[in-house]
Formats: C-alpha cells, structure tokens, sequence
C-alpha cells in the first residue's frame, strides 16, 4: 500500500527519446486525484495507433534492454565530458547518477545576484556562443545562478564538445573583458571560431 502521497509518473520521451509520441502513465493510489483527472482523459488520450507503437517497443525485451544500455553508456560518457570540461572551467557542478542533465553554477560569472542576472548571463551565452542552457530559476531553484545543460540532444559527442569549447572561451572573455565591456556581438566571431 502506497497511500495518498506516493505517486509514480514515467513517460517514453525522456528514456526512449521520443517526445514527440506524448505517451505518459501516472500510478498512483490516491482515489481523490484519480478521480480529478479522470475528465481529463478525453483531452490527453493516447491515439491508436501510437499505442501500438508503444506496445510494440515495450515488449521487444532485446530491443529495450539493448537500447537502455547503449542509452546509459552514452549518457554516461557525455556527462563525463560535460564535468570534465567544466573542470577546467572552474565551475562547481553536478554529475546526475541517472539522467541526461547536469546542473552547473555560473553564479560566480553573473553581472549580478538576481534573477536579472542570471537572464543576462543566458541570453549571452546564447547569443554570443549559440549554446542553450536552462537557467535555474525557469525551474524554481532559489539559488541565482544554476543552469541545467542538456547533455543528451547531441547526436554526435564532437556537437558536445564544440558547445561546452564554446562556453568556456565564452567564460574566458567575461573574466577577461567584464561585464561592462562584452556584448554578444564584440566576442561572437572569437568564440564561434
């Protein structure tokens, strides 16, 4: 028995990296919040045809065991090289032991300690390095200055090294320049070369 305050959620979209198929399950024991989504199955219902899809996936035993290993051993490697190169750049960061994002603290590079800041430094490394990275406070992290990078978009782990390259001659600039004399357009050619 799981009781009221134990809910489990999964969707396909993060392990068999398949957003597009919107396919999710909520287990939970809670008879009140199953009865308050119960309307809602009409507007999120799952289409035929991909729940076949689905079924098909799910029950090919060999196909999801050799998918879920070679997915762990490349998200593995990627995050290996995201801390590494992180590293070198001095910034205090965590290697998830499951997942595809690491969440780093830029919060020594900010021009300030508000959540102004932290949109400032986003937007350069952005614009500047054309590198996307989730700040913390569109997640509800207090803390100013953590990012969420994404480490499973890249097909190719050189597409990976080439953004966390990027970032951190990006970083190099804002220690070397400050704040009051880089804009994305004075550093754009030296990072993106």
């Amino acid at each position: 028995n799981l009781g009221n305050d134990v809910h489990f959620l999964w969707a396909l979209s993060k392990d068999f990296v398949s957003s597009g198929f919107r396919i999710g399950i909520l287990y939970t024991q809670n008879e009140a919040l199953l009865r308050s989504l119960q309307n809602l199955n009409i507007f999120s219902g799952v289409s035929h045809p991909m729940q076949l899809i689905a079924a098909e996936i799910l029950t090919d035993d060999v196909f999801v065991d050799s998918f879920l290993k070679t997915s762990r051993e490349q998200l593995s490697l990627a995050c290996n090289i995201c801390g590494e190169k992180l590293n070198e750049m001095v910034v205090p960061h965590v290697i998830p032991d499951a997942g595809m994002f690491v969440y780093a603290n830029f919060s020594s590079l900010l021009p300030s300690q508000t959540p102004e800041g932290e949109e400032r430094f986003a937007t350069l490394v952005q614009d500047a390095a054309r590198v996307v990275m989730t700040p913390g406070q569109s997640m509800r992290d207090p803390r100013i200055g953590w990012f969420r990078i994404c480490v499973a978009y890249y097909p190719d782990l050189d597409v990976l090294k080439i953004a966390l390259e990027r970032l951190s001659r990006l970083i190099l600039k804002i220690k070397g320049m400050g704040w009051e004399n880089i804009s994305a357009d004075s550093v754009r050619a030296q990072i993106l070369s």
